[in-house]
């Protein structure tokens, strides 16, 4: 619970002002609350039984500016703290999308991209709606207990402690349906973020689904759907019966009272006055400590929220620290690198010298550890063991931002976000003229880009929906060209494109970075004809090593991949 409100705390914290003005309003309503419970006393005794049209005057006049101080707190209330909320969740949202995007690589292996959408989502947003019901709300109505205690001891202290009798049954009721709520609002999170996993995974592999009977992801759905249903169910009853009895041991002290004070008027102890407001009073007490008593549930019920969220919070982040990579000057070389997840060995001590300006092929079969040998470079893995040197200095050593800002990578996985082409290619370079962009889109061959309704202002569409396997792979290829990197690395970023315009983009690629040291991943082992040297790979080791011709009089594995390819 501390942990909670210090997250609460720290969350809200900025807009001390603002909530200032809000309490402002709870106070002001709060304590029109307390005077209308005060002055029925008045309405009774001096109007009713008296019968004083001069005190009934003053009476409608305090009526009338208590209801416009009402009026008036609860605006600044009811507007001011859900604009709080507003700014609080604008900034929450702001922080989780950067945790999400500054993340070390190594984390996304081990969550599922559904789940993290559903904390950074639902259970922001579950978490402003649950704030929302324990803020001022809280802060009114124990202003107004406050004050209509008050007025009640006053009134009669005697038929006060009458109430106080049900105090423990509601504090029991409190802590027993209380942690029920929490319970059930941790599975109902959980069951919400297996619900969008689901939807996720669905729509990332409709085409697939598609080609296939859907009885098994209606099964699976319908089980998703039917704990989710239990779970809401499960989460309303309890918050219902909570409510419920509460009303019930308020109702049971309130008919105590009636009957007390009701002897005492017929004994002539109190006036009519005294009892109606003291009556009054506790129907508004009552009221005020149901909402304080919600407000206690929710906070529990906040607490798993909070737990999803800070687990968001507190992704292991990417540090920016290490020298400056300012582009390789001699060689890069792997020494003895390996790497293992979970229980596969990816890598097995691989050793292997690059000199600037070479160009490098690598082949082997799929699941030989070539993605992920060249993956090392750009710091997207960085968890392996041995070392791989640029220049001398351990590739860890660099930080982070230089050199990917040096190394440029394709591959046949292409990213494109649902905008305009334009905004697609300048993620690789922000300030790139439109005159840039045009020739790096020729480079790559992407004629079609011309032929766009908008150009490059034309919206590609969720995944790049919108263009066909070998258009995305030749924008991927524009992007290359327009960051023009010190390091290139091309995995089968061309096997999607038909073998005339693949020949055109691998020699545009050999002239525009003849200079520049170049990784290429592929199957067509044509392509190779730009190649220095090839490296073989096999289990996550390199296996054979030389140029084409070396290896093609050796016959070993690269001639039978060769074999294999030309039949």
């Amino acid at each position: 619970m501390g942990r909670d409100i210090k997250f609460l705390f720290k969350t809200y914290k900025p807009y001390w002002h603002l909530i200032l003005v809000a309490v402002f309003g709870s106070i002001l309503e709060s304590g029109a609350l307390a005077g209308l419970a005060y002055i029925i006393k008045n309405v009774v005794d001096d109007v009713f039984v008296a019968k004083s049209y001069e005190k009934l005057v003053f009476i409608i006049s305090v009526l009338i500016g208590l209801a416009v101080a009402k009026q008036v707190g609860f605006f600044l209330k009811d507007f001011v703290y859900p604009l709080v909320i507003y700014k609080a969740l604008r900034v929450l949202r702001e922080k989780v999308y950067k945790r999400i995007l500054h993340a070390r690589p190594s984390f996304f292996r081990k969550v599922q991209p559904g789940d993290l959408i559903s904390r950074a989502t639902t259970d922001t947003e579950r978490f402003g709606e649950i704030s929302a019901t324990i803020g001022t709300n809280v802060i009114t109505e124990t202003f107004t207990v406050i004050g209509i205690v008050a007025v009640l001891i006053y009134r009669d202290w005697k038929m006060f402690l009458i109430f106080l009798f049900a105090v423990p049954f509601l504090a029991l009721a409190l802590n027993y349906f209380g942690e029920k709520r929490k319970k059930y609002s941790k599975k109902l999170q959980e069951s919400f973020s297996h619900y969008i996993q689901h939807l996720n995974q669905i729509l990332s592999g409709i085409e697939v689904v598609k080609l296939f009977k859907d009885r098994i992801f209606l099964e699976l759905f319908h089980r998703i759907n039917e704990n989710l249903y239990i779970r809401q169910k499960k989460n309303r009853l309890y918050e219902t019966v909570y409510l419920s009895s509460v009303e019930v041991i308020a109702y049971i002290a309130t008919a105590g009272i009636i009957f007390y004070g009701g002897s005492r008027i017929i004994k002539g102890e109190i006036t009519p006055g005294d009892f109606f407001s003291f009556l009054g009073g506790i129907l508004i007490l009552v009221n005020s400590l149901q909402v304080l008593q919600r407000g206690a549930v929710n906070l529990k019920a906040l607490s798993p929220v909070i737990d999803r969220i800070l687990f968001v919070l507190n992704i292991p982040q990417e540090e920016e620290k290490g020298q400056e990579f300012k582009g390789l000057k001699n060689s890069i070389q792997y020494r003895n690198v390996s790497l293992k997840i979970g229980e596969m060995q990816i890598l097995k001590n691989v050793n292997l010298s690059i000199k600037k300006g070479e160009k490098i092929g690598i082949v082997g079969l799929t699941g030989s550890g070539k993605s992920t040998l060249v993956k090392i470079l750009p710091a997207l893995i960085t968890d392996y063991e041995g070392k791989v040197l640029l220049d001398s200095i351990e590739l860890r050593e660099y930080s982070v931002s230089s050199l990917r800002e040096k190394i440029g990578m394709v591959s046949q996985d292409v990213f494109i976000f649902n905008d305009t082409l334009k905004n697609n290619l300048l993620i690789a370079k922000p300030d790139a003229t439109d005159e840039e962009i045009l020739e790096a889109l020729k480079k790559a061959k992407a004629d079609f880009v011309f032929e766009l309704e908008n150009g490059l202002d034309t919206v590609l569409g969720e995944k790049g929906s919108r263009l066909s396997g070998g258009e995305r792979q030749r924008i991927s290829i524009a992007r290359i060209f327009l960051k023009n990197p010190d390091i290139v690395i091309i995995d089968e970023a061309t096997s999607a494109l038909d073998v005339e315009t693949e020949e055109y983009v691998m020699e545009e690629i050999s002239r525009h970075f003849r200079e520049k040291t170049v990784l290429m991943i592929t199957h067509r082992l044509k392509l190779l004809e730009i190649s220095d040297r090839v490296v073989v790979m096999e289990n996550g080791q390199i296996v054979e090593e030389g140029t084409k011709e070396e290896l093609l009089q050796k016959k070993g594995i690269f001639y039978r991949f060769l074999t294999l390819s030309s039949t």
